[in-house]
């Protein structure tokens, strides 16, 4: 079911249609890059596909996709967190802030790792 927009890329807003606990460094490094767009304010969608697609109807699958996003960013970001449904979908929307997000010069590039 499309139900946003085709995500774009040179924005503070993420989609992720789940998170995968193996690329923890690569989504730590997305997470910067959003936030520096954002000026310190990033949105995670989870549960959304790229093109604004929804595809998770089980609420322990997004959850575990959250936990997993959590674990990676905290202490990088203060966040709140939203769950929606659109029946039988299920998303999350995931606001980050952080004031203090450093330059992209002062950035570590995870994907040299």
């Amino acid at each position: 079911m499309n139900f946003f927009e085709k995500e774009n890329d040179l924005s503070n807003i993420e989609y992720k249609l789940y998170i995968n606990p193996k690329k923890n460094n690569r989504i730590l490094s997305q997470f910067y890059f959003r936030m520096r767009e954002g000026g310190g304010k990033a949105i995670y969608l989870i549960g959304v596909h790229d093109h604004g697609h929804l595809y998770i109807k089980d609420l322990h699958i997004l959850l575990k996709s959250i936990i997993r996003f959590i674990n990676i960013i905290k202490g990088h970001a203060q966040y709140k967190i939203k769950i929606f449904t659109n029946k039988p979908y299920i998303y999350s929307i995931v606001s980050l802030y952080n004031s203090n997000i450093p330059e992209s010069n002062n950035i570590i590039d995870f994907n040299k790792f």
